[in-house]
């Protein structure tokens, strides 16, 4: 087996239709994963075209686990890794029941698309590094959103694990799913509990919205302490999502804010939510909800048990390896409310702050080409890296993150791209070796397993900029 299947690796992307995605024409997801079907005949399916296309996964997670091929696009299978690797393979560790089984490996090895991409994992660590790296532990991911998500909430690690335990009906894993989201273009969404005076404002604002939260509700708001904030939000959370049920008042909300001229933010994503929600009471989670509206380049973090949505726009997502939702609104799916009662009662318990913070990121410049996104936040473990070298440039790019490889998608290209890829793990392993180099062949929505400590020299000399994004545990 070629030795550059050890430091670079091709990653099939998994594509993931839902409504809220959008149709073919119009979808980045769509766009990107597209591309594949000239290389890889018969993986890609016929009717691309009559669906929507919402997200593209990069990762590991057992509803939608990628395989990997080797840089020349060949599958890789479990017989010609293991055989290559000096460390031979005697099992994989089931993530369920702990064991090692042979079997196990060659049942989920033997598709005709090659290795689960945890396999390479567990390889790349033994080769390069002389120890077993478990599979990844985050989800890379692209989405194209057309219609707003459902008002949904991702428990913390403590309550994911309970509810796996004890079966919840959206639990599928035991993780915790912290996540963060990186703005293509013009993105909104909802995020966390906004400050009491806002709501206060809108109350004001629209007589019929005071009348939803209730008299009682709304006093307290004006009159609370920071002391009794998070029990304030408990109660006006409660009452929407469990007591007020249908109701005129929706309409009538509505109507009052369509009968303004201008219209704020929050105001355009309730007209939004009704537009496609009708008179749902989760429409007025708008003016509950602090709105958003993040340009290119720009990055938050949601962190677990905070109710949020997306509204509209494309994004890079990475997150815990968890697909986790427990949804309460704007959904036709299974909504569970009194479930995400319990994990904002969580939060009250903790102590957490209310209102709930909105986590910009900040990049961190790492060089003129590289832009390095990490959450400051004790839950959080991974970062997002943006990877731009401009036309008519050619850029020699360092990617070091201690031991842990990175997964990376190619969003922007053209014909005139070069990329060699240098392993500098090569060189240390080999004393003096000038390390392994090749030119790696790529297209639009490529994606990658990069080991640690990789070189990429790009040459760029068309019009248009080069673009890839990395994702790695940290």
């Amino acid at each position: 087996m070629d030795e550059a299947v050890d430091y670079i690796y091709r990653i099939m992307p998994v594509v993931r239709n839902y409504d809220w995605g959008r149709p073919a024409e119009s979808s980045l997801v769509y766009r990107l994963f597209s591309q594949q079907g000239s290389m890889y005949p018969g993986l890609v399916p016929n009717d691309l075209k009559a669906k929507y296309y919402a997200e593209l996964w990069i990762g590991d997670h057992d509803a939608a686990p990628c395989r990997v091929m080797s840089h020349r696009r060949q599958p890789l299978y479990e017989p010609d890794v293991f055989a290559a690797s000096s460390d031979r393979c005697t099992g994989v560790r089931d993530s369920h029941t702990g064991s090692e089984d042979v079997g196990a490996v060659n049942n989920c090895t033997r598709s005709p698309q090659g290795l689960r991409l945890s396999s390479i994992y567990k390889l790349m660590g033994r080769r390069l590094l002389g120890y077993e790296i478990d599979g990844p532990s985050i989800l890379l991911k692209v989405l194209s959103i057309a219609k707003p998500l459902s008002l949904q909430i991702h428990p913390d690690q403590e309550c994911a694990a309970r509810m796996y335990k004890e079966k919840y009906a959206t639990i599928v894993d035991c993780q915790a799913k912290p996540e963060m989201c990186l703005a293509l273009c013009d993105f909104r969404f909802m995020c966390g509990l906004r400050p009491l005076s806002d709501i206060v404002l809108y109350a004001d604002r629209y007589p019929s919205f005071a009348r939803l939260i209730g008299d009682s509700i709304v006093s307290e708001m004006r009159n609370g302490s920071s002391a009794s904030d998070g029990s304030i939000y408990l109660r006006l959370c409660r009452r929407l999502l469990t007591e007020v049920g249908e109701t005129p008042l929706i309409d009538e909300l509505v109507s009052m804010v369509q009968s303004r001229d201008d219209h704020d933010l929050s105001e355009e994503v309730l007209l939004t939510l009704q537009a496609m929600h009708g008179s749902e009471i989760c429409i007025c989670f708008a003016f509950i909800l602090n709105c958003v509206e993040m340009q290119a380049g720009e990055s938050c973090f949601i962190p677990p048990n905070t109710l949020h949505s997306y509204i509209s726009g494309n994004c890079v997502e990475l997150m815990n390896n968890s697909d986790n939702v427990i949804r309460c609104g704007l959904t036709t799916k299974y909504k569970d409310t009194d479930t995400v009662i319990q994990l904002l009662e969580v939060e009250l318990a903790k102590g957490n702050r209310f209102p709930q913070l909105i986590h910009t990121v900040r990049p961190e410049v790492v060089s003129p080409f590289v832009k390095k996104y990490q959450p400051i936040h004790p839950v959080c473990n991974f970062a997002i890296w943006s990877f731009v070298v401009p036309s008519r440039t050619q850029v020699s790019q360092s990617f070091n993150n201690g031991d842990q490889p990175f997964m990376c998608i190619v969003l922007e290209t053209n014909a005139a791209v070069n990329m060699d890829v240098v392993s500098m793990l090569h060189r240390a392993k080999e004393g003096g070796d000038p390390g392994f180099t090749k030119e790696i062949s790529f297209m639009l929505g490529d994606a990658f397993l990069m080991s640690p400590n990789t070189t990429l020299n790009v040459t760029n000399n068309g019009s248009t900029d080069f673009v890839m994004y990395f994702g790695s545990e940290v």
